[in-house]
C-alpha cells in the first residue's frame, strides 16, 4: 500500500519558548535606548533654552542671563513668587552675571548732546549789565575757542554752555550766546548787582536740564587761557581759591551765620572760596542753592556783616552756605585755577602749576619805569576793565610798553584783541554799542571763508 505524502507549500510556524525571550530582549534594548534618547534630548534641550518639558517659558533679560518661570505643581511656597504660583528658577551656585563696560570716545561735542565724558562739565556764565554785554562776547569767543582744542586732546571734559541773563528781558546776544533769561531779584533795590547772582541760578535750575552732571560757576570777566579740566575733587566741589576771603579774621561775624556755639578752629573750616569758578554737580547744587540765597540774603541785612564784607559779601555768603550744607567736607581748592594779574605776572603759579582761567577783575596801571602804581597821573600804560562801562573796548589795543615786566598783563591785551579782530562787526558795536550786522563784516568774513577753504584744500592735498 502506497503512503500519503506531505503536501507542499510554506512551512508552519510554531511559536516556541526561544521566540518569546528573543522578542522580549529586542523589545527591552529599543525601550531603554528610546528613553536615553529622550533624556538626552530634554537635558540638551534645557541647557540650550532654560528649561525643557510643557508649561515652561524662557525669557532673556539685559544681562545676558535666562530667566526661567515655571508652573509650580504640588511644590511648597517659598515667597520668590509673591503667592502668584510660580517660582523663577536660580542659576547655579557659581554662575556670575557679566556685565560689560563699554568706554564712549567723543570726538566731536555738540552743545545739547547728551552723549558726554562722565565728567564732563556746563559753563554757566551770570550776567547783567552793559560792562558784562562786550566782555561775555570775549569770554565766550575764549570758551569756544579753548573747547575746540580739549575735543582734540584724547580726553576732554568740557561740556554746553549756558549765559544766564538776569535782567527779565532778552538782549541783542540772544542768536550769538545760548542764553537764559532769568528775572532780577525782586524787592531789592539796590546797585549790588551781583546779589541777584543766587536768585538767578535757583530760577536757572528751575527752568533748565542740562545734559551734563555737573557745571562750573564763571563770570564774564574770566578769559579761558587753556582747556579746563573738572576740578571737582569725585562727587565733592573744586573751587578757585581767594586769599581775600578770610573767615576766620571775622570769627564773631562768621558765627552768627554757622552758630554763635561754634569755635574759632570750627571757623577756619569754612573755605577761602567764593560761587566763581566752582565745580559742582547738579544734585548738590539742589541743596546748596537756598541756603546760598538765605545766607546771602541774611548777610547783606546784618550791617556788621555787610560793612566788613561790602563787594565781597555774596562771596562770603557762598563760602559759609557750603559749611552751613556740610559740602565743605573734602571741597578740593585750587590755588591755580584763577590767576589774578597784575599780581599774578605769569601763565604759571609760584609751584610752576597752569593757570586756566585769567581775571579781569583788577586795573593794570603803570609808570614809566615799568612799575604798577595808583596814581592815574603818574601811569603811562593803563588797562582797567571799567573804563569801557559804556562803550566796548576798541580793537587793536596797544601793548605795555617793554619796561613793563608782567607776561599775564600782555596776555590780557592779546586776548581781547584776538576776539575783537574776530568777532563780528565790532567796529560798529563800539560806535553804537549795539550788535548789528555791517557790509564791512560780510566782506571781511567772505574773504576770510575764501582763504581759509584755499588753506583747507591745500592741506587735504598734502595729507593725501
Amino acid at each position: 500500500m502506497k503512503q500519503a505524502s506531505t503536501p507542499k507549500g510554506k512551512p508552519r510556524f510554531r511559536l516556541r519558548l526561544e521566540h518569546a525571550a528573543v522578542f522580549f530582549v529586542v523589545a527591552a534594548v529599543l525601550f531603554f535606548g528610546y528613553s536615553v534618547f529622550q533624556a538626552s534630548g530634554s537635558s540638551s534641550s534645557s541647557s540650550s533654552s532654560g528649561g525643557g518639558g510643557g508649561g515652561l517659558i524662557t525669557q532673556h533679560n539685559s544681562g545676558g542671563l535666562h530667566r526661567r518661570t515655571l508652573v509650580r505643581v504640588g511644590a511648597e511656597e517659598d515667597g520668590s513668587g509673591e503667592g502668584d504660583g510660580q517660582v523663577v528658577a536660580k542659576p547655579c551656585p557659581k554662575a556670575e552675571q557679566v556685565v560689560k563696560t563699554e568706554t564712549v570716545t567723543v570726538t566731536k561735542l555738540v552743545y545739547g548732546s547728551t552723549l558726554q565724558n562722565p565728567r564732563a562739565y556746563h559753563v554757566v556764565t551770570t550776567v547783567a549789565g552793559f560792562s558784562n554785554h562786550w566782555q561775555a562776547r570775549i569770554h565766550y569767543y575764549w570758551f569756544k575757542k579753548q573747547r575746540d582744542a580739549c575735543l582734540r586732546e584724547p580726553a576732554c571734559d568740557m561740556g554746553g554752555f549756558t549765559r544766564v541773563l538776569h535782567t527779565g528781558k532778552p538782549d541783542d546776544l540772544m542768536d550769538e550766546i545760548p542764553t537764559v533769561v532769568v528775572d532780577p531779584l525782586p524787592d531789592r533795590n539796590t546797585t549790588y548787582i551781583v546779589l541777584n547772582r543766587p536768585y538767578a541760578f535757583m530760577q536757572w535750575m528751575k527752568l533748565v536740564s542740562i545734559p551734563e552732571k555737573y557745571f562750573v560757576m564763571c563770570e564774564a570777566d574770566h578769559l579761558f587761557m587753556r582747556p579746563l579740566p573738572n576740578f571737582m575733587n569725585g562727587e565733592a566741589a573744586g573751587a578757585a581759591l581767594f586769599t581775600y576771603i578770610v573767615p576766620w579774621n571775622y570769627n564773631d561775624i562768621v558765627k552768627k551765620f554757622i552758630g554763635k556755639d561754634k569755635s574759632d578752629e570750627e571757623v577756619k573750616k569754612v573755605p577761602q572760596i567764593g560761587n566763581s569758578p566752582t565745580f559742582i554737580s547738579t544734585e548738590q547744587f539742589k541743596v546748596l542753592a537756598p541756603i546760598w540765597y538765605n545766607t546771602t540774603m541774611e548777610i547783606f541785612d546784618d550791617k556788621e556783616a555787610h560793612d566788613a564784607w561790602n563787594w565781597v559779601l555774596e562771596m562770603y555768603g557762598y563760602a559759609i552756605a557750603t559749611y552751613r550744607a556740610g559740602q565743605h567736607v573734602n571741597m578740593r581748592v585750587v590755588p591755580n585755577m584763577l590767576a589774578h594779574p597784575p599780581f599774578d605776572k605769569e601763565e604759571v603759579d609760584p609751584e610752576g602749576r597752569p593757570f586756566y582761567l585769567l581775571h579781569l577783575t583788577y586795573p593794570c596801571r603803570y609808570d614809566k619805569f615799568g612799575n604798577m602804581t595808583d596814581n592815574s597821573t603818574l601811569a603811562v600804560w593803563t588797562f582797567d576793565k571799567r573804563e569801557y562801562s559804556v562803550k566796548p573796548p576798541p580793537r587793536n589795543l596797544p601793548m605795555p610798553p617793554e619796561v613793563v615786566h608782567n607776561n599775564l598783563v600782555r596776555l590780557i591785551v592779546g586776548m581781547i584783541n584776538e576776539a575783537t579782530d574776530a568777532l563780528p562787526c565790532w567796529d560798529d558795536y563800539v560806535a553804537t554799542s549795539k550788535v548789528n550786522k555791517c557790509a564791512h563784516h560780510t566782506a571781511q568774513t567772505g574773504a576770510k571763508a575764501e582763504e581759509a577753504a584755499a588753506i583747507a584744500g591745500g592741506a587735504t592735498k598734502v595729507v593725501t
